[in-house]
């Protein structure tokens, strides 16, 4: 054996006995530095914001809270924020759905659905909806009209659904729509009020194809227009109904 046989024997059997002194953690960190995939540097400065913007959602002002919330739509990673709806506090939440919502991560529409029934805080619920309306992934009509439909919801959030619900009308739930705010003009027409608010969506999905479908409701809606009238005046509730009908009778034949 010469002496670079020698020289490289040695060599080998410092270097493997060296790596089985090392500590298994110093092993890692070694190889996870210098051979491991490095991570994607504009998703690490993305993660430390929002890290940090989660700390002013907690303690900050309105206004701090809202700037946050500002920065967040900017960002370009939307996977980050569903990892923090189950954070206990509502404005983080509010935060990240909010997000969710302007990016239209549809990712993230099972969790929001379950959240919105799990959740009593009144303005993390109005953002979930706001936020579903712009995924308008058809899962969520389903959980909508449960609530719209169920009298022990608060009164407010039920409102807000009706609206919300007429996003989908472009979808393959159009039919489900149509049909839920056809059943509460006739089964809940006690509720004007509630009623009011479902015409409004009538009105926003209103179109040739549908009319005839809600013309058949106009004797209901022109009688809760004349009780509120009567009852109230011509507030906000009755001009909802009226301008509903004023647009339905667009469509009667002249033969009607």
């Amino acid at each position: 054996m010469n002496l670079m046989d020698t020289a490289n024997k040695s060599m080998s059997f410092n270097v493997s006995g060296l790596v089985r002194l090392l500590p298994l953690w110093l092993i890692g960190l070694i190889i996870w530095t210098g051979c491991g995939p490095k991570e994607d540097p504009e998703l690490v400065r993305e993660r430390q914001i929002v890290n940090q913007g989660i700390e002013i959602l907690r303690s900050g002002t309105p206004v701090q809270r809202d700037s946050v919330i500002r920065t967040f739509y900017n960002l370009k990673h939307p996977e980050l924020f569903p990892n923090f709806l189950s954070d206990p506090d509502p404005n983080v939440r509010i935060g990240m759905v909010s997000a969710i919502g302007y990016h239209k991560d549809k990712s993230a529409v099972s969790a929001l659905n379950s959240l919105l029934c799990q959740v009593d805080d009144y303005l993390l619920q109005e953002t979930i909806i706001y936020a579903i309306g712009e995924l308008c992934d058809t899962s969520s009509v389903p959980v909508l009209i449960g609530l719209l439909k169920d009298d022990s919801v608060k009164r407010d959030l039920r409102l807000s659904i009706p609206i919300t619900l007429a996003s989908f009308i472009k979808t393959e739930a159009a039919a489900q729509v149509e049909q839920t705010f056809a059943e509460i003009l006739a089964g809940q027409r006690d509720d004007i009020e509630l009623c009011s608010y479902v015409a409004v969506g009538i009105l926003e999905i209103l179109q040739p194809r549908n009319a005839e479908f809600f013309m058949e409701h106009l004797p209901i809606l022109r009688q809760m227009a004349k009780k509120r009238k009567e009852e109230v005046g011509e507030d906000g509730i009755w001009t909802n109904l009226e301008l509903t009908i004023q647009e339905l009778e667009k469509y009667k034949s002249p033969s009607s």
